[in-house]
């Protein structure tokens, strides 16, 4: 056998080994997840920096990021895999598992949809989100004027300023984990966002 035939031969069992890393894409976020991110990311940033509190277009910018989150709450029970709350709800085995990945700085692929910090955030922003359409939608009603026959008028109007202000917290905390993250296990979570796909080297295997 020449020198060269012994070269082919260690370089075919090297990229035949076991051992070895192959990468694909996999299909983890489907159309509904990716329109309703990028739907209420627009209208959260529309009613925070562009329109005027309590005109009509705020309200109806409102109830509609409002109606996208019962849409992704509904399909958070019936939907695609990593749709499912069951597949990304921060238990602490989850979590205790990502953060061992994120110590060793791996790619956590068992928890390719949401993983248990990413979780954490949207279930805060979906809460604040339905809690500001609850109290914008009772502003609006018989029960706002009870309130102030009673002295309080103003008691709905500050939860609803302080669940508004508390976005300016979380969406830019939301923003800066998903860069970081991103950086930290290269792999494109806002790339991923928009093509439903990402990168990963094993079929994964979702811990329960």
């Amino acid at each position: 056998m020449s020198q060269q035939d012994m070269i082919d031969v260690v370089d075919d069992s090297i990229i035949n080994s076991p051992n070895t890393s192959k990468t694909k894409q996999v299909k983890v976020w489907d159309i509904l997840v990716r329109i309703t991110h990028w739907t209420v990311a627009a209208g959260i940033i529309a009613n925070l920096l562009f329109t005027e509190d309590g005109s009509d277009l705020h309200v109806y910018v409102g109830y509609t990021v409002v109606g996208l989150v019962v849409v992704r709450l509904l399909w958070g029970l019936v939907g695609t895999r990593y749709a499912r709350f069951t597949n990304f709800f921060p238990t602490p085995a989850r979590l205790k598992h990502h953060l061992s990945a994120l110590n060793v700085r791996q790619v956590d692929e068992q928890h390719l949809g949401h993983n248990p910090l990413a979780a954490i955030m949207m279930l805060s922003l979906w809460a604040v989100i339905i809690g500001l359409g609850v109290t914008g939608y009772l502003m609006e009603t018989d029960i706002f004027s009870r309130i102030q026959l009673l002295g309080n008028k103003d008691v709905l109007e500050e939860i609803h300023e302080l669940l508004a202000n508390s976005l300016y917290l979380l969406v830019p905390l939301h923003i800066v984990a998903a860069i970081a993250m991103s950086y930290w296990q290269r792999q494109n979570l806002i790339k991923s966002m928009i093509t439903g796909k990402k990168t990963v080297t094993d079929k994964p295997s979702d811990v329960k």
